[in-house]
């Protein structure tokens, strides 16, 4: 289905994943990857967020001016901007290290009005749990025709879905391979906070995702692995503009057959993703003394 038309912001985390054996640093970051990758579908695609004054912060912006992704009221603060050490087994990546966002975590950005009213542009507007926007979470919301957040591993360890849950349409956790019975589980915990779409991948096994309706499984398509880094955000990126296509509103929920087709298409462009250095490719020499972690 087309996704040409359809508007999405990335509002939040940015970083530069350091692959050290490489000596290289490739722009990341989960809210940033929604935009590229939003972008890379056809969709009208921008990103909001906080760099650092460095090096890394500067490349991170120099990629985004050269992908046309418009960065409206985003800040450039002094400091470090994201880092996250990376390493390699084969083509799966590990994280092994960060500075936990830099700058974007000592100097969270709080949105004003201006940028409250910029959110209510898009049709849906994406975060993270590392994007440090927790407390403005309930107004982001307010301003916003959707929202959707990344909870990564974090919910395993604390009461993020029962906080997150009267403001978000769309929870994406990362449950990890093994984990189908607690993929059931915890889609059923975050329904009962309110979230009406709860999206849940296993690695290799494929995702579980439900709509409020009956469970829907979707397997990985086959791909040419490069490295593994951003395919989780691809598949939710783009299962994000299907649903979008296929009429998902806040008053008008997504049914059984639209999330399906949502998976269904989302697959293969993860496989394409895994092709790719890098969450996307664009990788820089790491400068001179550059100490990532």
């Amino acid at each position: 289905m087309a996704e040409t038309g359809i508007a999405l912001l990335g509002f939040g985390d940015n970083v530069v994943d350091c692959y050290l054996d490489r000596g290289l640093m490739y722009p990341g970051g989960n809210a940033l990857n929604a935009a590229v990758y939003a972008a890379r579908r056809g969709a009208r695609a921008a990103y909001l967020g906080t760099f650092g004054s460095d090096a890394a912060g500067d490349h991170v912006r120099a990629v985004l001016a050269r992908l046309g992704i418009a960065t409206a009221h985003c800040r450039r603060v002094a400091g470090e901007n994201g880092r996250a050490q990376v390493r390699l087994d084969g083509a799966n990546r590990t994280f092994c290290g960060s500075n936990k966002g830099g700058v974007a975590r000592l100097d969270p950005f709080v949105p004003d009005a201006a940028v409250l009213a910029y959110l209510g542009r898009f049709d849906i507007v994406h975060t993270s749990c590392f994007s440090y926007l927790d407390p403005s979470l309930a107004a982001i919301s307010a301003a916003s025709r959707l929202v959707s957040y990344d909870c990564s591993w974090t919910w395993r360890d604390s009461d993020l879905l029962e906080r997150i849950g009267p403001h978000v349409d769309l929870a994406a956790l990362s449950v990890g391979e093994g984990g189908m019975d607690l993929a059931k589980a915890m889609i059923a915990r975050a329904h009962a906070t309110g979230i009406g779409v709860v999206l849940a991948t296993m690695g290799a096994e494929g995702a579980l995702a439900s709509a409020g309706g009956r469970l829907v499984a979707q397997a990985p398509a086959p791909a040419r692995v490069v490295d593994t880094l951003g395919a989780g955000d691809a598949f939710l990126t783009a299962t994000l503009l299907g649903l979008v296509a296929r009429g998902w509103q806040r008053a008008a929920p997504p049914g059984d057959q639209a999330l399906a087709e949502a998976l269904a298409e989302a697959a293969p462009f993860a496989a394409e993703i895994c092709g790719l250095e890098g969450a996307f490719g664009h990788g820089a020499p790491l400068p001179e003394g550059f100490a990532p972690c």
